[in-house]
């Protein structure tokens, strides 16, 4: 079976409780969870007692916490470049809040280092990186590169590249195939190269081709991805995690539903889900 969570960011607006409600009601499996300055649970706040009460609420509503995401927060690179030790901890903490909330690994954006060059940015990634994945295997977690339009890791080809580099059995994919896709990947092509290094997936609705892209409510009228030819190459390499829905705040309020009903149609055709 693929699950299908959602991701908080897109109703950052609300109160927790509320996103809850709404993605038990819809249907959804789990929660994409946002931790950060902007985020349901602040980064400056973290608490063991806030912790507690965030799986109780979401264990209660029959939800998981599928990942934790940094919303809002600047992209490895510039944590790194302002302090690397202080990038390491940062990191610690969402790691911790994984474990807390019982969700597989923590995400995170490369961010964009063509200020000093590319091979710099590389080479403070992978140094970086390197003490995060450790402490991520000892707690049994995975560190998610998100594939980002105009972040050092933007096309396919960087995954494993930045993978083998850093060399840790922890340091794993968040496909997001609507970035690969706007950028000119094909969908099934990419997704059966790279389903082998993937532990999370988004999906966002798109019309137009990178830089003239608009994102969408997946499922949306105008929503040009194929989200069909994305889960049968998933189904095909025996993909079982989670698929994310990542919308955003301006969106219209119908957004979690509206994703919900295309995805798990399209799945349950596929015999991907029940």
């Amino acid at each position: 079976m693929i699950g299908l969570s959602y991701h908080a960011g897109g109703m950052k607006d609300l109160p927790l409780r509320q996103v809850v409600e709404i993605l038990s009601q819809t249907g959804y499996d789990a929660i994409e969870m946002m931790c950060g300055p902007e985020a349901h649970i602040r980064s400056g706040e973290v608490s063991e007692g806030l912790l507690k009460e965030v799986k109780t609420l979401v264990s209660d509503h029959g939800l998981k916490v599928a990942v934790i995401n940094p919303f809002a927060g600047p992209g490895l690179y510039q944590l790194a470049l302002e302090d690397p030790p202080k990038a390491v901890d940062h990191y610690a903490l969402l790691q911790d809040v994984a474990l807390a909330l019982g969700a597989g690994g923590v995400n995170f954006l490369t961010g964009y280092g063509g200020d000093k060059g590319d091979p710099f940015a590389w080479k403070l990634l992978v140094e970086v990186l390197k003490p995060i994945c450790r402490r991520a295997e000892g707690l049994g977690l995975t560190m998610n590169i998100h594939n980002h339009e105009a972040t050092t890791i933007d096309s396919s080809e960087k995954v494993p590249l930045l993978i083998g580099h850093v060399g840790s059995p922890s340091l794993r994919l968040l496909m997001d195939i609507t970035n690969f896709y706007h950028l000119g990947s094909d969908i099934a092509e990419v997704t059966r190269r790279l389903v082998p290094l993937t532990v999370h997936c988004h999906v966002k609705g798109v019309k137009g081709m990178y830089p003239y892209s608009t994102f969408l409510i997946p499922g949306e009228e105008e929503d040009e991805l194929d989200f069909g030819a994305f889960a049968a190459a998933l189904g095909e390499a025996g993909y079982q995690r989670y698929i994310s829905v990542e919308t955003f705040p301006h969106m219209r309020m119908e957004k979690a539903s509206i994703a919900f009903g295309m995805m798990s149609t399209i799945l349950r055709q596929l015999g991907l889900r029940p």
